[in-house]
């Protein structure tokens, strides 16, 4: 009579396992949080070292932007500093376990949107996501900080952002940490493409904005089976706020 749910469990437990295995982008929170004022999440560099080894994101009230590379997380902060960081929080992260697929080396003189572009043409499928490294040199760059703000400040992303620190660099060589997100994903985290850069004597770094490149690329790209979304089940102003939806259909 005890058979039945024994086998429920080691079914569910193969199951759990199965799932385990897959190789997948692990991503906390989606982007439309940020984009309706919502930054604070509960899990500190501790929690997002078990996650992946490689990617990016931002820390609690956007108090400055996140690196993960060779299993190091780095934050520049408000003023382009960059530093290692080993326990502040994370309302919004994008993590893998880099396991390169496939490198390409090549030649390439043109701005960041060029590259992007290139990028579509080499990728496997457009309808899959890629954890992509792209080792590099500039001959400029521009790249975005976060400032810190106010527990209480609920300003969407896309009003701070027009305020946001930058930051220039010239003949600069270093690391562009990112990811291709299908179309399908743009609620989640940006699309198609999402970098920071991260420069090699780790003095330099943000979100990647605007630059020329210039000489030979590194492409790595790690094509991945899928994502695993954790949303903020804690955060009060996530369970309370209504996102808005940009589909018009409600049933199929």
């Amino acid at each position: 009579m005890r058979l039945i749910p024994i086998i429920a469990v080691l079914t569910f437990l193969c199951f759990e396992a199965q799932a385990q295995q897959h190789d997948v982008i692990y991503h906390y929170s989606v982007m439309d949080a940020m984009r309706n004022g919502i930054y604070e999440g509960e899990h500190n560099i501790q929690y997002l070292t078990a996650k992946g080894n490689f990617g990016l994101g931002t820390y609690n009230l956007l108090d400055g932007e996140l690196i993960a590379l060779d299993g190091i997380f780095y934050r520049i902060a408000s003023d382009g500093k960059v530093v290692e960081e080993t326990n502040r929080k994370s309302p919004f992260f994008s993590l893998a376990q880099f396991k390169k697929d496939t490198v390409i080396t090549f030649s390439f003189n043109g701005t960041a949107e060029q590259l992007q572009q290139k990028l579509l043409t080499l990728l496997p499928s457009q309808n899959m996501p890629y954890a992509i490294k792209i080792n590099c040199s500039f001959s400029e760059i521009t790249t975005g900080g976060a400032e810190k703000i106010a527990s209480a400040d609920t300003t969407g992303l896309a009003v701070l952002m027009k305020n946001r620190p930058l930051y220039k660099a010239k003949n600069i060589t270093g690391t562009l940490v990112g990811f291709y997100n299908p179309p399908y994903f743009s609620s989640i985290d940006l699309s198609p493409f999402h970098f920071h850069f991260i420069a090699d004597d780790k003095t330099y770094g943000g979100h990647l904005v605007a630059g020329l490149l210039n000489g030979n690329l590194i492409v790595s790209l790690d094509e991945k089976d899928g994502y695993t979304v954790e949303l903020l089940k804690n955060n009060q102003r996530f369970r309370n706020t209504k996102f808005k939806s940009n589909d018009k259909k409600s049933s199929y």
